[in-house]
């Protein structure tokens, strides 16, 4: 069966992948036929090494999971090996798109490529058209008043806590997947008790230290809340950052079990108290602003 593909990592699945996404379901609708993505289980730049500090935006496990939410048919999700990596644009359509996917339209965006050398593009792919029966569909980029809208972009935002315009960038609160791990049992003793989230995958991207108006969700049921990314420095001495969050008006042991983290808006910075007293009057005075908040969002 012919198929409506596109092909990319999709980090984040910001509003630009949802342009181009759209584009695709759009045209599958359209023609009565499958839409499909092709991405990658390893985000490449693991394996290429470009950077070392590279993190990802939403581990590979939900991205397939997102994209159906959005729509999409069929997900393939291709591990990047070296051998991949290696594997010339014309041997990777002609032996595998092709045969895989029989594709009535391929849909490329701006920087849309595949293949060694990235030189699987827009134009490589109208070349070899006519001799594989398939057409091209080229998606522009989504920009904003400041420029494209990207994944490198949105990295950026959220390492320098601008959670409100990654948001809006992303079509979407920033989300950490993960579970619950018993952590040193110190906001209850301040009268805060924390759910401490351990990340599903190492290499997801930590925003910014500070503290976060978010939501988290447990058992199917979402909670409004307090998270600190940081290293809560007025009462510990350690500088490993982790992500706790004191849910509002929930009184439940969750420790093993999985939970998703939203940041919704970034109250204020971490900042080192000079004893306990102050910093559970600033705790007091981040749920009271909260409350406030979330009646607004309500």
């Amino acid at each position: 069966m012919k198929h409506i593909i596109t092909i990319g990592n999709f980090d984040g699945l910001h509003l630009g992948h949802r342009k181009l996404l759209d584009s695709v379901t759009s045209l599958a609708h359209a023609h009565g036929l499958p839409s499909a993505v092709i991405t990658f289980s390893i985000h490449p730049a693991f394996l290429l090494g470009k950077n070392a500090n590279f993190q990802i935006l939403i581990p590979p496990v939900h991205k397939e999971e997102r994209l159906r939410e959005l729509g999409i048919d069929r997900v393939q999700s291709l591990a990047f090996t070296k051998e991949l990596s290696q594997t010339s644009a014309h041997d990777f359509l002609v032996h595998y798109l092709i045969p895989t996917f029989n594709p009535h339209t391929i849909v490329m965006g701006y920087d849309s490529h595949f293949g060694h050398g990235r030189e699987g593009n827009l134009e490589f792919l109208k070349r070899h058209a006519g001799n594989h029966e398939y057409r091209c569909q080229y998606v522009p980029p989504y920009s904003d008043e400041e420029g494209t809208v990207s994944s490198s972009r949105i990295r950026n935002l959220l390492s320098q806590g601008d959670i409100t315009l990654a948001n809006r960038l992303l079509g979407a609160p920033y989300r950490l997947y993960g579970k619950v791990v018993s952590g040193h049992g110190l906001g209850r003793k301040l009268g805060f008790p924390t759910a401490n989230l351990q990340l599903e995958d190492a290499q997801q991207l930590v925003p910014a230290h500070g503290v976060y108006l978010s939501r988290a969700c447990f058992d199917d049921t979402w909670f409004f809340g307090l998270t600190n990314i940081g290293s809560s420095p007025t009462v510990k001495s350690t500088p490993e950052t982790v992500v706790e969050t004191y849910m509002l008006d929930f009184d439940q042991n969750i420790y093993d079990a999985p939970l998703q983290v939203e940041l919704l808006q970034r109250l204020r910075e971490e900042i080192s108290f000079p004893n306990r007293e102050a910093l559970i009057a600033a705790m007091h005075a981040d749920e009271a602003r909260a409350r406030d908040l979330i009646r607004d969002l309500s």
